[in-house]
């Protein structure tokens, strides 16, 4: 098998697994053109004179019932398993979304300056690329399903969705997209990044002069849960967030007057990852429970910095040392301590043994798998549902 087939077939791969993490920011509530035709039965990687292809049966098959057909299998074996269990679970994702608010962030200059940069990856005859995936994440948006990758690829107007990989090569080479967590040690950036903006745009628009009963505050491990805490509650969780870009985020947040009456903040990790020291961590810690009770918030709650495997702490680009994330909680301890604040640690306890992530409750060592998710989810609704004497 030549490298460029090797390369389009990785490169779809994870693309699919790269498109759970972005999709949700660009939905937005439009008139369609009546000369689409629906539904992409293709999705296809264009790489030079070659091109792969994976049917879309083939993906929806595999996410709802883990069957892998001879197509599959044939992209499947260039992953790892662990990879191969984040793209099963990537497929399963859906994001539900207010309309509205994606719809004022797409006229946004951000927004239109995405679908373009989007467009120009995207092969397409009659040139309609920006028009063709404005179409399909609206329509994807609005489905029973939620937005996801399948619910995408079905609204997407064309049999095929074509890909030209060397186009996707130049645009991420050129831009900065996302926090550059490649460079070691890592740092937190995450506030000079596009997505940045995206995502504190969208939360600020989809939530602005409204009051939620519950509000969560978190990186990475929160926000693989979506908006899945219930009605009037708001997941703010943000991939990368430390204390340093959650106080920048309340900050954003503040002036669109939000309120929460119950307010969560599951931070650390990633604190503990860029190396941030006790007292940095300190200062932010109390500077974001200032603005969180600021914002009228009457109940705030603390959960504790999610550990990892211990093969994952080992390697300093996915997870922070298990002796630093340790560090951290004792430290988060301390704070809630002196500013009257819980940090409730026994309904996450189960996904630990001895402070380390059980292996049969993460997909790559540092997040948390679908029953994994199940246990943290549990512990939050305990929290939302309980009527704590203890205001702070």
């Amino acid at each position: 098998m030549s490298l460029k087939r090797s390369l389009a077939i990785k490169f779809l791969c994870r693309s699919l697994l790269c498109f759970s993490g972005c999709v949700g920011f660009l939905a937005v509530d439009s008139i369609l053109s009546s000369s689409f035709s629906f539904a992409a039965e293709q999705f296809v990687v264009r790489y030079g004179f070659f091109e792969q292809s994976l049917p879309l049966q083939d993906l929806r098959n595999y996410a709802e019932t883990q069957q892998v057909s001879s197509n599959l299998k044939s992209f499947l074996s260039y992953l790892k398993p662990k990879q191969q269990k984040m793209l099963q679970e990537a497929l399963q994702i859906k994001m539900s979304l207010d309309i509205v608010a994606v719809d004022k962030l797409l006229d946004s200059g951000i927004g239109k300056m995405l679908l373009s940069v989007g467009s120009k990856s995207v092969i397409r005859r009659d040139k309609a690329a920006k028009e063709a995936l404005r179409a399909a994440i609206i329509l994807g948006a609005k489905s029973t399903k939620g937005l996801g990758i399948i619910s995408f690829l079905e609204a997407y107007p064309s049999e095929k969705l074509v890909v030209d990989v060397p186009t996707v090569l130049d645009i991420l080479s050129q831009s900065r997209l996302f926090s550059n967590s490649s460079n070691l040690p890592p740092k937190d950036n995450l506030s000079s990044t596009p997505i940045w903006h995206i995502a504190t745009q969208y939360q600020t628009l989809a939530s602005q002069g409204k009051q939620f009963s519950g509000c969560l505050f978190g990186d990475s491990v929160s926000a693989q849960l979506g908006n899945s805490l219930g009605e009037g509650t708001f997941n703010f969780a943000l991939n990368g967030l430390s204390t340093i870009s959650l106080v920048e985020q309340l900050e954003i947040l503040a002036l669109g007057k939000v309120k929460c009456q119950k307010t969560i903040i599951a931070i650390g990790g990633n604190d503990a990852w860029y190396g941030l020291s006790n007292e940095l961590f300190t200062e932010k810690l109390k500077e974001a429970i200032s603005l969180v009770r600021a914002m009228g918030t009457k109940e705030i709650f603390l959960i504790p910095a999610f550990y990892s495997t211990v093969a994952a702490s080992k390697d300093p680009s996915i997870a922070a040392p298990l002796s630093k994330v340790e560090e951290i909680n004792t430290v988060m301890n301390q704070v809630g301590t002196t500013e009257n604040v819980p940090v409730k640690s026994s309904g996450v306890q189960p996904l630990y043994e001895n402070n380390v992530l059980k292996d049969n409750l993460t997909s790559d060592g540092d997040h948390l798998n679908a029953e994994g998710l199940k246990i943290y989810r549990n512990a939050l609704l305990e929290i939302l549902a309980s009527d704590s004497a203890n205001k702070n």
